[in-house]
This record gives C-alpha cells, sequence and structure tokens, in this order.
C-alpha cells in the first residue's frame, strides 16, 4: 500500500490528526475526565452506573477517572440516599471552572491544528465526524 493509498483513508487521516493534537499538547483536564466531567455539568447528581451507560465507559475505568476529580476537587461522590448500596456524582463548581478552561484549550488547539481550513470546511468536517460518531456511540444529544 502506498503512502497515496493510506492518505485517502479518513481513518488513517484522523488518527494522524490525534497525533498532531497531542504533539501540539493540551492544557486542562484530559479527554476522558472532559467527557466525565461535561456529562456532570448536564445533570444534578448522578449515579455512577449512569455515567458510565451515558459515555459508554468501562466502570473500572470510571471509578479511576472519577478517584482523579475528586481528588482535584472537579467531582463530588456521595451515597445515594435512595439506594445506599449505589453512589451519585456531581460537579462542583472549581469542576465546572475546569471544564471551561479546557473546552478553552481544546478550542485553540483544534483553531491550530485546523488552521489551513477555511470556517466553513472546518464547520462541514465537524458535522460530518459528529454525525458518523454520534452513529457508533448511540448518543442523545438534544
Amino acid at each position: 500500500m502506498s503512502i497515496d493509498q493510506l492518505l485517502r483513508l479518513p481513518s488513517y487521516l484522523m488518527l494522524q490528526l490525534v497525533r498532531e493534537a497531542r504533539r501540539i499538547g493540551q492544557t486542562g483536564v484530559r479527554g476522558p475526565h472532559m467527557t466525565v466531567l461535561a456529562h456532570l455539568a448536564e445533570r444534578e447528581a448522578v449515579a455512577q452506573k449512569r455515567i458510565s451507560d451515558s459515555v459508554r465507559m468501562d466502570p473500572s475505568d470510571l471509578v479511576s477517572i472519577l478517584d482523579d476529580l475528586e481528588e482535584l476537587g472537579f467531582a463530588r461522590r456521595r451515597r445515594d440516599e435512595r439506594d445506599r448500596r449505589r453512589f451519585t456524582v456531581s460537579i462542583t463548581d472549581d469542576g465546572r471552572r475546569a471544564l471551561s478552561e479546557s473546552l478553552d484549550a481544546a478550542r485553540a488547539q483544534d483553531d491550530e491544528l485546523l488552521a489551513p481550513l477555511t470556517p466553513h470546511e472546518r464547520d462541514t468536517l465537524t458535522t460530518l465526524l459528529r454525525k458518523a460518531y454520534l452513529h457508533h456511540a448511540d448518543l442523545r444529544v438534544d
């Protein structure tokens, strides 16, 4: 397979852009942490199981991420008063600020990564990637 053939594969190109994004570097909260914070920011208090199901994350991986977020003061776990076997998780004010700062940093990274594209091309790319992602992730976004 030639390089030209590889450069015609969207999956290859997406992987290369992810590598370039990592090279550029991202400040703020890491991707999985940002995903969980964004999920929490839309809800009051959420059961860990529901978070795991909603963001399609292995429960043991989620526990590790929640440990990190709790240690940073970005999330809080409490026993569910209706079912003492479960924990609910909520975002803190510091977590909301960290999420906002991380989103700003991600936007700046996107600006650098996608600099060769016009605003219309960026919108088109985002629309198409979102469509493919949501199809596979089976997520509902209002």
